[in-house]
């Protein structure tokens, strides 16, 4: 399974990761790429594309791996 993930880095507080819950969870690397390809900058906020675009802010799609045994 695989998920896209938003990643940005300020120079005070660290990375800040999360997942782009809105378009869900793929079956392979194939659908997600596209999904984020089709969904940025299209769908992003007028502060966050400004961000993409100055680089300050990624989106990459990440294989989930599942917890193990609890």
């Amino acid at each position: 399974m695989w998920a896209i993930m938003a990643v940005s880095i300020q120079m005070l507080s660290g990375p800040n990761v999360w997942a782009v819950m809105d378009e869900g969870t793929f079956e392979n690397e194939a659908l997600c790429e596209a999904a984020l390809a089709e969904a940025v900058p299209r769908t992003l906020s007028e502060e966050m594309r400004i961000a993409w675009e100055a680089g300050e802010l990624k989106y990459v799609c990440l294989k989930v791996r599942g917890a193990g045994p609890t």
